[in-house]
């Protein structure tokens, strides 16, 4: 039975990183699905980009949705402003208000941020919608030192379906990549600095289950979406 309790008290002190470690394999497994099975890119310059927007940013856009809806934090508020709303935002604490609201936000954009960094460290959504882009800027850059072929051709490298030889492609594709997965990056090292705020915040205050494992988990399980 002690055993039983220990392991019992392991789990709801670890329950935070469960949830992260849970949520990353579930936004892996969705990002992996879109990509193989209901997305297909279409190619041409007038559709490229919407569609490749619409959907790296749409299941972003639902997940924040649901996490504000399943945010336990904002229905307390929600639920506390109708009932007296002076006790959220008292008269001269505004400050504390703010901060309210920053963290129920916050927490609920852990899932979407999870689907961008994946989205973007696989390319496959970015590559997309770059490629229907006709800014001038934009192919000089992926069509560098090439034909007029490139550019007329660009749409199609997502596809294999271009005219353009094999490692001319493999090297448009390679570009694109490369402006893709330093945003995902970025996205990393927000939400590593989110998780280690909060964790050197719960030391503080003498908390456990600390949350560091998680962003390690994230991290390979990232790298794996890459090899994969």
């Amino acid at each position: 039975m002690d055993n039983f309790n220990a392991v019992f008290r392991f789990f709801l002190d670890q329950k935070a990183t469960i949830g992260y470690s849970f949520m990353a394999l579930l936004t892996l497994g969705g990002e992996r699905l879109f990509s193989m099975v209901a997305f297909q890119c279409p190619c041409n310059h007038d559709q490229n980009f919407a569609y490749g927007v619409i959907f790296l940013l749409g299941p972003a856009a639902v997940l924040l949705v649901f996490g504000l809806f399943f945010s336990s934090k904002l229905w307390r508020v929600y639920t506390g402003c109708c009932l007296n709303p002076m006790k959220l935002c008292p008269r001269g604490n505004c400050f504390g208000c703010l901060r309210t609201f920053v963290s129920i936000f916050t927490g609920a954009c852990v899932a979407p941020v999870m689907w961008l960094s994946v989205a973007l460290l696989n390319g496959t959504f970015f590559e997309c919608a770059v490629s229907g882009l006709d800014d001038n800027l934009v192919v000089d850059v992926f069509c560098k030192n090439k034909t007029l072929a490139c550019r007329e051709e660009l749409a199609r490298v997502p596809c294999d379906r271009s005219k353009l030889s094999s490692d001319d492609r493999m090297e448009v594709l390679l570009k694109l990549r490369a402006q893709s997965q330093p945003y995902s990056a970025g996205i990393r090292s927000i939400l590593g600095f989110h998780t280690l705020s909060k964790d050197t915040s719960a030391f503080r205050m003498g908390e456990t289950g600390i949350e560091l494992p998680t962003l390690w988990l994230v991290d390979n399980l990232l790298c794996l979406a890459t090899a994969a």
